[in-house]
């Protein structure tokens, strides 16, 4: 048998390239032809280049954020990123304004008592789920360490008063086991109970979801908990494990609005960390993971083996931290935060890392300029950015650098403590920072326009191929 060679095409989109040609074989003497055997079916011409089948971007969602300039005139910082650490996380928006995504674009924002209440980020998850689709509202802790920790567009709450708090700033446990979270809660009590649900048909958000995804301590001494599911016994978990590891438990029912309830039945200590909430449809998915106090050392001691586990289970697309206003101990920064984005990226690699100055702080109202230990602290979180390969935004700078924080307090945007902003100051540094991020997004998209488009495979093998039999 004598086998014709084999025809193939293979189509390249580029931007710029050259081809090459092949040398030809010297041509064999002619010789008689051999007696056909059997049926010989005839080579077709190959088929066309298939045509380019990647969807335009909805111009709707990749539209540029329009930012206030009547409250602060000035311009919106850009986005430091010279290794282009947010390329993958802008290659997955991508993918979404083209409706080619099969799962979520996930951002987890971790931050101090500035991110407790979820203005920040409630803001963002509005603005993004508005324009890219609402993919649920995430993950909301199963506990309440102070009583001003609240998420927006979802309710939240439970029997405290049975629970143990713990964070890693305020309520510290010794076995260090927080979470990605920094916070749980725990008891042994029989009759403690927590809970969450969607927001009300009134919230612009966070109306529906199809699936909870429960985030619980697995321990030696561990107890049980039954999870109903709108008012309906769900499932009995036992939490007793032969080591301390994380556990999951996912609970899918139909597109709408539910509530998950979960109840401590005592035998043993229960500790809860919390629970995701998220809807069938790709959308964007915004986690707020605020901890009072919060600091790269705090986060630095959490115990890996059981944070790395939730992280894999989060699957974030963009970490973003917004920290620096507790930080103190300047001088063993950068060896924490090495430390903690490390472990990071070990438990998602390739995720895209942006990290924030903290706010404006100063420490006297009368005083003419900013506490300097916030200046140098940007400096140094500018730094640890551009060593550890992330990317950065000068949030102090966006709200007017020197003393900003005093202009925020007289316009009401901010609280006298010199510390805290107000939800209007929260919700336009929110708007400030998409603008930035839509600005460099853009810039992205110019350079590559088939960004969130499938990538070019091998050549599919030639099935018109002459056979001789």
């Amino acid at each position: 048998m004598r086998l014709s060679p084999r025809l193939a095409v293979v189509t390249l989109v580029v931007a710029s390239g050259a081809c090459g040609g092949a040398t030809r074989a010297p041509t064999a003497a002619p010789v008689e032809a051999a007696p056909q055997r059997g049926p010989t079916r005839e080579a077709k011409a190959p088929p066309p280049p298939a045509a380019d089948t990647c969807p335009e971007l909805r111009q709707s969602a990749v539209a540029p954020f329009e930012c206030d300039t009547t409250t602060l005139a000035f311009p919106v910082p850009d986005i430091v990123d010279p290794r282009g650490a947010l390329r993958p996380f802008y290659d997955r928006l991508a993918a979404l304004a083209r409706g080619l995504s099969s799962d979520h674009v996930r951002i987890g924002v971790w931050g101090d008592s500035n991110m407790t209440a979820d203005m920040i980020t409630g803001r963002l998850r509005r603005q993004l789920q508005g324009r890219l689709g609402d993919g649920g509202h995430g993950y909301v802790a199963l506990a309440k360490p102070w009583r001003w920790y609240d998420h927006q567009d979802v309710h939240h709450d439970g029997t405290w008063w049975y629970f143990k708090q713990i964070a890693t700033s305020t309520d510290p446990v010794k076995d260090r086991h927080y979470g990605f979270a920094n916070i749980a809660a725990e008891t042994r009590e029989f009759r403690a109970k927590a809970w969450v649900e969607t927001a009300p048909v009134t919230s612009p958000v966070g109306r529906s979801v199809s699936s909870f995804d429960l985030f619980y301590l697995k321990r030696p001494d561990g107890g049980q908990i039954d999870v109903l599911l709108d008012g309906e016994q769900s499932k009995r978990i036992q939490t007793r494990a032969r080591q301390i590891e994380a556990g999951f438990e996912r609970f899918e029912t139909f597109e709408g609005p539910h509530r998950l309830e979960v109840h401590v039945r005592g035998n043993g200590m229960v500790r809860l960390f919390g629970v995701a909430l998220e809807r069938s449809a790709p959308g964007v998915v915004v986690d707020s993971l605020g901890t009072g106090a919060l600091n790269f050392q705090q986060m630095a001691l959490v115990k890996s083996d059981t944070r790395r586990p939730m992280l894999e289970r989060r699957k974030y697309d963009l970490a973003v931290f917004l920290l620096g206003t507790t930080m103190f101990a300047l001088k063993q920064h950068k060896r924490w935060a090495a430390e903690v984005l490390q472990d990071l990226r070990a438990a998602l690699p390739g995720v895209a890392i942006l990290l924030m100055s903290p706010p404006d702080v100063m420490k006297a109202y009368r005083d003419a300029h900013s506490d300097p230990r916030i200046v140098e602290v940007r400096d140094q979180v500018k730094e640890i950015a551009e060593e550890n390969g992330a990317a950065f935004w000068d949030f102090r700078e966006a709200m007017g650098g020197d003393a900003a924080i005093k202009a925020f307090i007289q316009r009401g945007l901010a609280m006298v403590d010199r510390v805290h902003l107000k939800k209007p100051g929260s919700e336009l540094m929110a708007d400030r920072f998409l603008c930035a991020v839509s600005r460099d997004w853009t810039g992205y998209l110019a350079q590559a326009p088939r960004a969130g488009c499938p990538a070019a495979g091998p050549p599919a093998p030639d099935a018109t191929a002459s056979i001789t039999r």
